[in-house]
């Protein structure tokens, strides 16, 4: 007879594939996004921006990473609550947490990956006497961008931690990598804070993030990859009489 796979094994296997695969893009994104000047000399790294043919081809892979990442952490909700296996209360808010952070990060592409290229190519083109008018617009715009980045990286440390300790707690996977998780989230927090007061920097907290995040990531798609084929089997078989 055949057997379904349970929901718990389906969801695990999109978020096995979909975390790490976030991760991925997004290094392979960063890894060609412009970086040359230092990032707080404005004028230096507005030219450099404006002679970038692909900083929206980027910026929009760096977005479709972020979701793909985030879809698979929704994932990792869904086969939580499916195993009934842990703190659901933590697992909500971190559902609530990714909802937040995909928002703020859409936004923060959006400033950042097109509506900043588009004011510094029109700074890079204008009149020397438009200039100083061009150049303001495109710092306004700069400087939601610091505002963005700083909330963005607090939500995504708040994902981080709320999934982290509902792994942590719970029996659905191994509880270790929900403390890398939960140290990822709150290096991401620091380092969120730390832009609102200094800009965008690359700080010791955010190469920890970085670092963490990526290790669980691909932690957790050995975790939640189903194990063996006798698994949909094991779930659909009989275990007695159903108790209420």
């Amino acid at each position: 007879m055949e057997t379904r796979e349970e929901p718990s094994a389906l969801w695990g296997r999109i978020g096995a594939v979909a975390i790490p695969l976030g991760v991925i893009l997004l290094v392979a994104a960063t890894a060609v996004h412009p970086s040359r000047e230092d990032v707080m000399n404005h004028t230096a790294v507005f030219r450099e921006y404006a002679q970038s043919d692909g900083w929206i081809a980027i910026h929009f892979t760096q977005w479709v990473a972020a979701l793909v990442f985030f879809g698979g952490i929704v994932a990792l909700y869904l086969a939580i609550t499916a195993k009934r296996e842990g703190p659901s209360v933590l697992a909500r808010f971190g559902l609530a947490a990714v909802v937040l952070t995909a928002a703020a990060i859409t936004m923060l592409q959006a400033v950042d990956g097109v509506a900043l290229k588009w004011a510094v190519d029109a700074w890079a083109d204008a009149p020397a006497d438009q200039e100083p008018a061009a150049l303001s617009a495109a710092m306004g715009l700069r400087w939601s961008e610091y505002a963005l980045q700083s909330y963005s990286n607090i939500l995504l440390g708040l994902t981080l931690i709320f999934f982290g300790l509902a792994i942590a707690y719970g029996y659905a996977y191994a509880r270790w990598p929900g403390w890398l998780a939960a140290a990822s989230g709150v290096a991401w927090i620091v380092h969120g804070l730390m832009v609102s007061y200094v800009g965008l920097f690359d700080s010791a907290p955010r190469l920890v993030a970085l670092v963490l995040m990526a290790a669980w990531a691909f932690v957790m798609a050995v975790q939640m990859w189903p194990r063996g084929r006798g698994h949909a089997a094991r779930a659909a078989a009989p275990t007695g009489p159903a108790t209420a």
